[in-house]
């Protein structure tokens, strides 16, 4: 109870002070000492006075709940006269009057921060408004990215994938040596950056399946061919807990990250099981459009089952799905970083 004060009525009472969340006084409660026992357990209890002449004195006109009252120990006004100085209403040693200044302190010009207005005209924010424009470029295409291989990696990514990829693609505005500071868009940058991308920072495509897989692109023909090896499942495949089979996908696209226009095509095994029986070599071909002037984005997934009853439930845990980019074939005529 250190500087904890206790109020007392002219009847003996005693009155708790209630205060809210941000420390204001907001009531009191009265508990009742027609004997006086209470005053033994609060030796620091002030008792009534009248200070008249007292700068910090205030009249209070305070009575106990009747007996039929609901509330046995409400204080309602009535008329007993009741007087009180501020620093007695303490609690933890912090009068309420200083409480309550702090919780209405004056707004300083400052605290507001820049305006809207200032940060798009003012010539002293002319980098900021900059850096502004090529984070936008940056966070549009990673948005883009998403979207276009959502079907490949719906169920292998994390939850910083869209932070991960917008700042691979800040990089790549950054390697972009045509245009100025401010200017610089993705197409004219580094897209080889994007080249290993993993869409699940807990697991890439090398890190499950650890057969290396051939990735060939012919823009004129359009056609992506991924060669798989021979391999034995349960040795050359990181199966997730749980599984009983799994199947590899594919995702290819050419895109136009300034119009964000994109052609997008996907294949994949059929599921596979999970076992000791080898593999035989495959492959998966995938068409795009002939001699696009896009950029062309391949990626290889590795997707995890477990089949009960003839029926396949797919296994969405994020320790070992995985989708990763595998190939980047920039436009024709856009030379790395240039």
């Amino acid at each position: 109870m250190t500087q904890m004060h206790h109020l007392a009525t002219q009847d003996g009472s005693v009155l708790v002070p209630v205060l809210d969340e941000a420390g204001m006084l907001v009531a009191y409660l009265a508990y009742p000492n027609p004997t006086g026992v209470l005053q033994e357990y609060y030796g620091a209890m002030s008792t009534p006075r009248p200070l008249p002449d007292h700068p910090q004195s205030t009249p209070w006109q305070i009575s106990m709940a009747g007996e039929g009252s609901p509330c046995t120990t409400c204080v309602q006004v009535a008329s007993v006269p009741f007087r009180f100085e501020k620093p007695t209403f303490s609690w933890a040693g912090q009068h309420f009057s200083k409480l309550k200044k702090l919780k209405h302190m004056a707004t300083t010009a400052s605290s507001n921060g820049v305006s809207a207005d200032r940060i798009k005209n003012d010539p002293l924010f002319e980098r900021t408004r900059e850096n502004m424009a090529e984070f936008t470029r940056a966070g549009k295409a990673s948005k883009l990215m998403r979207v276009i291989f959502r079907e490949v990696m719906v169920n292998a990514k994390d939850k910083i994938t869209q932070a991960r990829l917008v700042k691979v693609f800040s990089r790549v505005l950054a390697a972009d040596t045509v245009n100025g500071r401010g200017l610089r868009t993705v197409h004219k940058g580094d897209l080889q950056q994007l080249d290993g991308f993993n869409f699940n920072v807990r697991a890439g495509f090398r890190d499950v399946f650890f057969k290396k897989c051939a990735i060939t692109f012919n823009r004129t023909s359009g056609q992506v061919l991924i060669s798989i090896p021979e391999y034995v499942p349960r040795i050359m495949v990181q199966g997730a807990q749980g599984c009983t089979h799994y199947r590899i996908v594919a995702g290819a696209a050419t895109i136009q990250f300034d119009t964000e226009k994109y052609e997008f095509v996907t294949q994949g095994t059929t599921e596979l099981s999970w076992n000791h029986d080898p593999q035989i070599a495959s492959s998966l071909t995938l068409a795009l459009p002939a001699n696009s002037p896009d950029h062309v984005v391949v990626v290889l997934g590795v997707e995890f089952y477990q089949r009960v009853n003839s029926r396949s439930y797919a296994l969405k845990t994020g320790e070992f799905n995985a989708t990763s980019v595998m190939l980047v074939d920039e436009a024709p005529g856009q030379a790395t970083g240039g």
